[in-house]
């Protein structure tokens, strides 16, 4: 199978449900033979491109396209989409990008379509566009940069002009950052053997934090498989180092999935003491238990648990309540967050409360939590501190002990924003229980 019909096959199945990368996982895994590496990789970019431009692409399409982009029938909807994804933001030359679109809608049964597919392209991809094409604020979000109205709509509510700049920065995907593993080795030492596997490194804005270059998976080198380091974004760090676990207490992870923030801590706890790193999916528990023993991690355990159900397992003198959460920091890592559907967004503010009262309740005095979301939503951040200290006025809001440049300190926590940060994009509450 082709790349390009290997990725108009995944936009047709992502129109159905499912989250991007399964969906596309699952078109690879049905190939035979499988694809190889490059052409694996080239079925990806398309695949993402598209969902990356998904609504600037139907409005160029829908100017030429006598019959509404949602009224073709699937396969030529997707090869429209996948063909003008390519010509203008994949570098692939117009001719090459229309003769095998054409050659694809052929192959498909669709040769009536063929003299449509060919025509609409090859002016669809010369038109020019432009952000000042679409004079209402919210249409801009929406189309030029690609959200859903409902996020779009979000954004300039919250955050008004700056909204802009805050789309736009979700075209730049974060540096890769990885975490050395203190319990192995040293950063130095690390650094010289991802370098020697092909690696370009530098540092990070903190000790243990690396920026890195891949020449291929993160995961797939020898430094990796020795536990030599874990992935983690320089937002998830900054949320875990604010935490300030320390050597022989008791840490409770309530959210800990898939573990790289509770691999942060064990290091910081020199593993020592105690960590419970919990998890609601049992299958995502076994994925902690195989980073801990990765990383020689024997101060943990991880636990199957439903951190929004009352549990009791003592006191614990720090607690990280990094909550589930609609994810429109993230959106550079994950394009369909783009188009996500906030119906519900109530009941999902109502867990995360729970989890943050339930993390509370389990704090001892003096101790430690930390509130985080990889989400720029204001009701699921700042508001929800707002609502914890009015329940709980025991508890007092600290500036983080850690910094990164841009990151904005307000009343109820601190918000880290993309075009600001570099970072993606996340909001921390560090708050300690005083004596009673």
């Amino acid at each position: 199978m082709t790349p390009r019909r290997l990725a108009v096959k995944a936009l047709m199945h992502q129109e159905q449900a499912g989250y991007a990368n399964l969906v596309l996982d699952a078109e690879l895994k049905k190939c035979v033979p499988p694809p190889d590496a490059r052409d694996a990789a080239f079925a990806a970019r398309i695949f993402y491109t598209v969902l990356e431009y998904l609504p600037l692409l139907d409005h160029l399409l829908d100017r030429f396209s006598k019959k509404p982009v949602y009224r073709l029938d699937p396969p030529v909807r997707a090869i429209l989409r996948a063909g003008l994804a390519q010509a203008r933001y994949m570098q692939v030359p117009l001719p090459a990008a229309v003769d095998e679109s054409v050659r694809l809608t052929k192959a498909m049964g669709k040769t009536s379509a063929a003299g449509m597919v060919n025509a609409v392209l090859r002016r669809a991809a010369q038109e020019q566009v432009q952000e000042g094409d679409f004079p209402d604020p919210v249409e801009r979000l929406a189309t030029f940069h690609c959200l859903s109205r409902q996020v779009a709509q979000l954004l300039y509510t919250q955050y008004g002009q700056e909204a802009f700049a805050l789309a736009a920065s979700f075209r730049s995907r974060p540096a890769t950052a990885i975490r050395v593993n203190t319990l192995r080795t040293a950063d130095d030492t690390l650094a010289q053997a991802l370098q020697a596997e092909g690696h370009r490194v530098l540092p990070g804005p903190w000790p243990h934090a690396l920026l890195v270059d891949f020449q291929g998976s993160p995961a797939a080198g020898a430094a990796f498989a020795r536990g030599e380091y874990h992935v983690q974004g320089l937002a998830s760090q900054f949320a875990a180092l604010c935490l300030q676990a320390r050597p022989r207490q008791r840490v409770l992870d309530l959210c800990a999935a898939p573990g790289g923030k509770s691999l942060t801590l064990a290091q910081q706890m020199e593993n020592t003491g105690e960590l419970v790193s919990g998890e609601v999916v049992p299958g995502r528990v076994a994925l902690i238990e195989k980073a801990f023993a990765r990383c020689g991690v024997t101060c943990a355990r991880a636990v199957q648990n439903d951190a929004a159900a009352r549990f009791d397992w003592g006191k614990f003198d720090r607690v990280f309540c990094d909550v589930p959460c609609s994810g429109l920091g993230v959106i550079a890592k994950k394009p369909d967050i783009r188009y996500k559907d906030l119906a519900g967004i109530e009941n999902l503010c109502a867990v995360q409360r729970k989890i943050l009262q339930n993390g509370a309740d389990s704090l001892a005095e003096s101790g430690r939590l930390v509130y985080s979301t990889c989400t720029v939503n204001h009701q699921e951040n700042q508001a929800q501190v707002q609502w914890f200290l009015r329940q709980n006025p025991q508890y007092r809001l600290v500036p983080p002990p850690v910094t990164v440049p841009g990151m904005e300190a307000g009343e109820y926590g601190t918000i880290l924003l993309p075009h600001k940060t570099g970072t993606d994009g996340f909001f921390v509450a560090v708050l300690e229980k005083l004596l009673t």
